[in-house]
């Protein structure tokens, strides 16, 4: 009895885990004109860095869309395929500057999280995520390449530790916003958006950063004929800094 009592709370654990992980975009924070770039969609723990298998927990959140938008504004769409840990696709630069990669999810079903760790009862919740690729050394982006939720770098950083963040819903700031700075290898930073929607945080070791802030709504409603109670908004950004 005690062993299965045992199995049966690490089966528990690991479904409870599951609900607080998050889409993100991986890609190297510079390209080149004429050289494919690797883009990868990733689920998972970012601060504990564990990735759900493509064949497992990431089916619940395998219908993303993701694409790019060059520094002029050309939209680009991304085939993707399936690896091991990640979702993988490819593009070729065409255009000096900045190139933002977007991704959308709104197609997770309505589940039951009152016994989660989040505890928030039945719940819709939809994802988004954000990174940008720099080619050569012009520093032109599109203006509006945002979700509805997104997380955007100061325009004004050009590079070092210190870096600028604002959070917008629907290309609004939001204030008294949490937002957690996460990396493999330091300890998670929590810290809230000014009423500018701004924070500023110090990144004192050189690597892949990964920033989510989450808003919940009491909003209730029906997605696909079921009804819930709260209603969440999911974001990350990763920078190579």
């Amino acid at each position: 009895m005690k062993r299965i009592a045992l199995f049966s709370l690490v089966i528990l654990s690991t479904i409870l885990q599951s609900k607080a992980d998050s889409l993100w975009i991986e890609a190297d924070a510079t390209g080149q004109m004429g050289k494919p770039q690797i883009i990868k969609v990733i689920f998972g723990s970012y601060n504990q860095y564990r990735l759900q298998k493509v064949g497992e927990e990431f089916q619940e959140v395998k219908d993303f869309t993701c694409w790019i938008i060059s520094p002029t504004g050309k939209y680009i769409s991304l085939q993707f395929f399936p690896k091991d840990t990640s979702f993988e696709a490819s593009f070729t630069p065409e255009e000096k500057g900045i190139y933002v990669v977007l991704l959308e999810n709104k197609q997770r079903k309505v589940e039951d999280w009152s016994k989660s760790t989040t505890k928030i009862g039945i719940t819709k919740q939809h994802y988004y995520a954000r990174t940008t690729i720099q080619v050569g050394n012009v520093s032109s982006i599109a203006p509006d390449a945002l979700t509805d939720l997104t997380i955007v770098k100061d325009p004004s950083y050009k590079s070092g530790p210190d870096v600028t963040l604002q959070v917008l819903l629907h290309g609004k700031p939001v204030p008294n916003a949490t937002l957690f700075m996460r990396h493999p290898e330091m300890q998670e930073q929590k810290l809230t958006t000014d009423q500018d929607g701004r924070v500023s945080f110090h990144a004192p070791r050189p690597g892949r950063y990964f920033s989510l802030v989450t808003l919940k709504f009491e909003t209730p409603g029906t997605y696909r004929g079921v009804h819930y109670d709260v209603f969440r908004e999911k974001s990350t950004l990763t920078m190579i800094l």
